[in-house]
């Protein structure tokens, strides 16, 4: 944003030096990027006027021009194509250090003094490209007077670096706002007068407005018999200064309220819009137009169009149509300020790659209560510059009015969050020069926010701007003060930290995968219609289809992985993810995040084990028993279950505390071959917070043992739908404190037995702390344990 140090002083009184406001500004918020003095190197040059163009005596392209500097007549050599009699441009005078660095001195040439030079824009650095000709100037202008001042090049411009929040100080009247703040002088707004001597508007045009939420006001006026024509300087000069290429003075005119109030206006040549009536609405899929800049635009049904009555015009708020511009040709003019969408102009823009000063604004906010005074505003200035008359009213299609955000705010809570003793007086005075209304409410204040501050929403945005009044150097510097806190880990990031070098440390690698996904993943995984787990939190702008929805289930990521690492040719992979998923909440309500624990292992052979083709399940089951082993975790249990992902009868739900934490199994067949995966695939998932709740990090020591142990072994013939799980809590519930340790050593199933039945051999070792066992003692222990055995789950001894 480029702000003019002399348009500045148009609407507020200051006598910073450019130097002082430039650091005034930066303190207030406005960083001032750069500071350019557009009269640095041109302060010496004067406008000459040409009385005399002789020819050289010596050089047939060189001319001896008269030139009247307004105290003095001097003869200057000039080889430039353009001198004529009578034609006024800049001098540089004997002595005169030019922008290029170049020295004007007294000099002969070709035998001819010359005093003086005649400058062209590049020998002026006012053009990059070299020029033709010498520059010349307006005959009006006063022979003998400062070019810098005379044209305007006097002035200072500063590029503002601003933040998004400070939308409202995308104008000069927005900066001029801020400097009436720090000077406490009077802001100057502009109070436009027209007299509207045409007809009646609602006899020369309509305007159809089809989506309100899109284009919330939309104004329209129409201004006849118009002269369309170049600019008068002082308008040409201003808009160059910030930035702008002037083109006629009714596109001249939109684009300096523009910069004056911030708001963007389009001017469309009346006669050109079919049947003279505007329809603001949606563009249809593949609708083309011609933009100003000469470039086809293909639309979609997203971008919103300001279109006559066959076709757009104009695509609303970032640029208008070739067909409808305004042209000498013009003589009849619609004048548009509307309010449109910032999200949707933002898209618009971004699709489009399209950016522009309009654009740029409507992204940001532009206050929709300055439409129709920026339109009386430039009315004004066409009357004067362009002549016309203007039509009587206007159409303003503004059906929800928006009034100021009303907060309330206490004095206490200003001072508690800024540390200062400002008084109920000092806030409201700070609040009513940033033109706030203040009713005071005794214990709390009530603050009527103007809608050009559209970054105000809350009473911190409140706070700050109090702040930023009082100035912020104000402010004393204070320690923060309080308990000192032993900074630590919270027992969760603990147990993840844990968890990360326990299953490395079990030959696992860690993987991360993207929080988002398919809502296809879905069915990949056989997950049922009715799952909860299908309820997803979908993503306003996806990267792609493969990432619309945020993951509820760490699965799909894993087989992903393991089918990337398979496409490779690597299939001995062993693999784990401790992550986040997302359920939705209410509407409104953030989604709420758990935190998984997901472990996959893939082997091209199994290695048998006690003749059972389940390695792998054993294999994974294991590191997850090693696992809880660490974190102190003993009341888990398998139990055998089935899930959707998951092979039917190769599948155990995992419990901790006779609660349901997660699954364990091997891939169903049909996920196995839909991923691309070797058989017996196997995988768990569990919720991470039960672990962290279950985890215990106490570490308990025993003493050593004074006493011999007892082993014994038992082997027993049970069904084969009896778990071991079921056998191993019968044994420690009737040996109780006595058993030291039990471990299953042998599992058969064969030939040798009766069908439908298996064989199962335990070691049991048995220990009392205060004394030594007697072989009575384990031997009554012993048959006590078959006996249950065989009532509760009908196993035999095996001979």
């Amino acid at each position: 944003m480029k702000v003019s140090y002399n348009w500045l002083q148009d609407y507020i009184d200051f006598d910073y030096t450019p130097e002082e406001l430039a650091s005034k500004l930066t303190m207030a918020g406005l960083e001032v990027d750069r500071v350019e003095y557009q009269a640095e190197g041109l302060e010496d040059i004067i406008i000459g006027e040409i009385l005399e163009v002789n020819d050289h005596e010596n050089a047939d392209k060189l001319s001896l021009c008269l030139v009247d500097l307004g105290d003095t007549k001097e003869e200057i050599v000039c080889g430039a194509p353009n001198v004529e009699v009578g034609a006024k441009s800049p001098v540089a005078p004997v002595g005169t250090k030019l922008p290029t660095g170049m020295r004007v001195e007294e000099a002969e040439i070709r035998g001819v003094k010359s005093r003086g030079m005649l400058c062209s824009a590049d020998e002026l650095d006012l053009q990059e490209e070299r020029a033709e000709g010498i520059m010349i100037l307006d005959s009006d202008l006063e022979v003998g007077s400062k070019f810098t001042e005379t044209l305007g090049f006097d002035d200072v411009i500063f590029e503002l670096d601003l933040t998004p929040n400070y939308a409202d100080c995308l104008s000069m009247i927005g900066v001029a706002r801020e400097i009436a703040v720090m000077t406490d002088n009077e802001l100057q707004l502009p109070k436009p007068e027209i007299v509207e001597e045409g007809p009646e508007i609602a006899e020369l045009t309509s305007v159809q407005v089809e989506d309100e939420e899109l284009c919330p006001r939309y104004t329209a006026r129409v201004i006849k018999n118009v002269e369309v024509k170049e600019s008068p300087l002082w308008l040409r000069q201003r808009l160059k200064a910030v930035g702008i290429r002037p083109i006629n003075n009714i596109v001249d005119i939109t684009n300096y309220v523009l910069m004056e109030f911030g708001q963007p206006l389009h001017a469309f040549d009346y006669n050109v819009l079919t049947e003279n009536r505007i329809v603001v609405r949606q563009a249809e899929n593949g609708e083309k137009m011609i933009t100003l800049d000469e470039e086809e635009r293909e639309l979609d049904e997203n971008m919103l169009v300001i279109a006559d009555a066959q076709r757009p015009v104009c695509i609303a708020g970032v640029m208008g149509g070739a067909e409808s511009e305004v042209t000498t040709e013009t003589t009849d003019v619609l004048l548009e300020a509307a309010n449109f969408n910032s999200v949707s102009i933002r898209q618009t823009a971004k699709k489009l790659g399209l950016h522009s000063e309009s654009s740029h604004r409507f992204e940001r906010g532009v206050d929709i209560n300055s439409s129709d005074l920026a339109s009386r505003r430039a009315i004004e200035l066409i009357l004067d510059l362009a002549g016309g008359e203007v039509a009587k009213g206007v159409i303003d299609k503004y059906p929800n009015p928006v009034e100021p955000l009303e907060l309330e705010l206490k004095v206490e809570r200003v001072n508690n969050l800024l540390g200062t003793n400002l008084t109920k007086e000092q806030i409201i005075e700070s609040l009513v020069k940033l033109e706030f209304e203040v009713i005071d409410q005794k214990d709390e204040l009530k603050v009527k926010v103007p809608t050009f501050r559209g970054d105000i929403s809350q009473k911190a945005d409140l706070i700050e701007e109090i702040a930023r009044v009082y100035g912020y150097n104000e402010v004393e510097a204070t320690l923060p003060s309080g308990p000192i806190l032993q900074g630590k880990r919270t027992q969760q990031q603990l147990i993840k930290g844990k968890t990360l070098d326990i299953l490395t440390g079990l030959g696992l690698y860690e993987v991360s995968t993207f929080s988002f996904t398919s809502q296809q993943v879905f069915d990949r995984i056989n997950l049922p219609t009715d799952s909860k787990l299908r309820e997803t939190v979908r993503l306003a702008n996806p990267l792609s289809s493969e990432h619309e929805v945020m993951r509820t289930t760490l699965i799909p990521n894993l087989l992903e992985v393991l089918a990337q690492n398979r496409n490779q040719n690597i299939e001995e992979v062993e693999i784990f993810e401790l992550g986040r998923v997302f359920t939705p909440q209410k509407e409104k309500e953030l989604p709420q995040e758990r935190e998984l624990l997901s472990a996959a292992l893939m082997q091209k052979e199994e290695k048998q084990i006690w003749n059972l083709d389940a390695a792998n399940f054993f294999a994974l089951k294991g590191r997850l028993e090693e696992y809880f082993a660490e974190l102190n975790i003993n009341d888990y249990e398998f139990i055998s279950s089935q899930a959707s992902a998951f092979h039917p009868g190769r599948t155990a739900e995992i419990r901790i505390g006779g609660k349901k934490v997660g699954v364990i199994g091997e891939l169903h067949p049909d996920i196995i071959e839909e991923y691309d995966l070797l058989v017996r695939t196997v995988l768990f998932e569990l919720e991470f917070e039960v672990v962290v709740e279950a985890a215990n990090d106490e570490i308990v020591y025993k003493e050593l043992p004074k006493y011999p142990a007892s082993t014994r072994d038992i082997a027993l013939v049970v069904n084969r739908k009896v778990t071991a799980n079921e056998i191993e809590k019968i044994i420690k519930e009737v040996a109780g404190n006595l058993l030291e340790e039990l471990e299953l050593f042998d599992l058969y199933q064969g030939d040798q037995l009766k069908a439908g039945t298996k064989s199962l051999a335990y070691s049991l070792t048995y220990r009392a702390p205060d004394r030594t066992l007697t072989d009575e003692e384990v031997n009554k222990l012993q048959s006590k344990i078959e006996s249950r055995l065989n009532e509760e789950v009908g196993a035999k001894i095996r001979e």
